[in-house]
């Protein structure tokens, strides 16, 4: 699992300022979804929506203070693995509260808090973060190359997060040549206009708008960041293609099943913000690939029907053929795999409610996504009655989210339609389907 990366960060998503060649590869080989998102974008929420299979409003976990702990964890996908014989394994960014569940665990390298790319190896020699983490994944396989049970291992790097607040992109540098002679294309709503369409109850003082200013705030900042940004993302690629190496190196690569995605999306200047939290696609939107290798030959190369985060943890237990349980919201994807004519989700429920402060003011948003069309709302804190800004999105005809439609006459149907959906999508996530 990446922490923050897009979509589109991916050369197979179409993006071709990128080099992501084993990912691609595990794509090509496996299956990919075309349209996954987050249910709530941000690393802790969107983290324990991962374990736990639940949104937010269902694990209850909104910030990064409070611990999944007691039956909550004894139901996460890694113990549940654990219960029915599996050795379990952990690295990289935990991201959910301050207790971290080590002892749980056969084989832990997890850390607290945002960690830091500035890392020392076991000679106590400086190593970049994804680095040292590529150096963990292969002891952990080595382990495990002789072993009688089966395995599990959760890896969480975080590239490519900034480093430090409000943060800067740190990558290898060893790849500092990498992108230096190409000029990156930027987002068509990098543009000043499309910040404008925004309230200033939204925008003033907003941490996504501080944030640009210190990264995207004219077109050579762009430029570098997002170069770095895409360091960091390939970074994580190459130690993708180690994992591959040794994997077949143990004798272990026709029975390791490999599954790729982000916690949520991040924006690039899209609208003047940096970050992540609102309902746009570069927020929400996150790549996701499984591969299965003995299931290379007959499963679809790409999938455009939803998936979400929440559909990770039991996806994952469907494989291990244990039971799912019953707490758990998100789908089991191998059955979209199998068969892609089988009635799926077509909309899902977006969230994230912040308790905002004067130093720190993210406004609080919910919506729904239905097939190609989107509706969002922001409030201040939990007040969801103090609307502050709605957003309505054609995302057939207007893919980048640049048209508004919230209040035009001649779109009053779909507006009330997409509210109706919104309520009850928002119902549902606060129960089981």
């Amino acid at each position: 699992m990446a922490d923050d990366q897009r979509w589109d960060a991916l050369s197979i998503a179409g993006n071709k300022h990128i080099e992501t060649p084993f990912l691609d590869k595990l794509a090509n080989q496996g299956t990919y979804f075309t349209n996954a998102y987050v249910t709530t974008s941000i690393c802790a929420v969107s983290r324990a929506s991962i374990l736990t299979g639940q949104y937010a409003r269902k694990h209850g976990i909104w910030g990064f203070d409070k611990n999944i702990e007691g039956d909550q964890l004894t139901n996460t996908y890694p113990l549940q693995l654990k219960k029915h014989g599996y050795t379990i394994g952990f690295i990289g960014k935990y991201g959910v509260g301050y207790e971290l569940p080590s002892k749980q665990f056969d084989y832990w390298k997890g850390f607290g808090g945002q960690g830091s790319f500035k890392s020392k190896d076991d000679l106590d020699q400086p190593i970049h973060l994804t680095k040292r983490i590529e150096g963990q994944i292969l002891e952990f396989i080595d382990l495990q190359k002789d072993a009688q049970k089966p395995f599990s291992l959760s890896v969480s790097f975080k590239a490519p997060h900034v480093e430090g607040d409000p943060g800067y992109f740190l990558p290898d540098q060893h790849y500092d040549s990498l992108y230096s002679d190409n000029e990156v294309a930027t987002p068509p709503t990098s543009s000043s206009k499309y910040f404008d369409h925004f309230p200033k109850e939204f925008t003033q003082n907003n941490v996504a708008r501080n944030r640009w200013e210190t990264r995207f705030a004219t077109d050579s900042m762009q430029q570098a960041n997002i170069k770095k940004y895409y360091r960091l993302v390939h970074g994580i690629d190459q130690t993708v293609g180690a994992l591959l190496k040794k994997l077949k190196e143990t004798g272990l690569d026709k029975n390791t099943i490999i599954i790729y995605s982000s916690d949520n999306g991040f924006y690039l200047g899209e609208y003047g913000f940096a970050g992540k939290w609102y309902g746009s696609d570069p927020s929400i939107r996150v790549p996701l690939i499984i591969y299965d290798p003995k299931n290379t030959e007959r499963t679809p190369k790409q999938i455009n029907q939803k998936a979400l985060n929440i559909d990770i943890a039991p996806t994952i237990l469907a494989m291990a053929g244990t039971p799912i349980p019953s707490r758990m919201q998100g789908k089991d994807l191998t059955r979209l795999i199998a068969d892609t004519t089988i009635s799926w989700r077509d909309r899902f429920f977006y969230e994230h409610i912040w308790q905002s402060s004067e130093r720190y003011y993210i406004p609080s948003t919910e919506g729904v996504v239905v097939s190609d069309k989107k509706y969002m709302r922001y409030f201040k804190d939990k007040d969801t009655a103090n609307i502050i800004f709605e957003e309505l999105y054609d995302l057939k005809h207007d893919p980048e989210e640049k048209n508004n439609l919230i209040g035009k006459e001649e779109f009053s149907a779909l507006e009330q339609e997409l509210k109706n959906t919104y309520r009850e999508v928002r119902a549902f996530a606060a129960s089981k389907e």
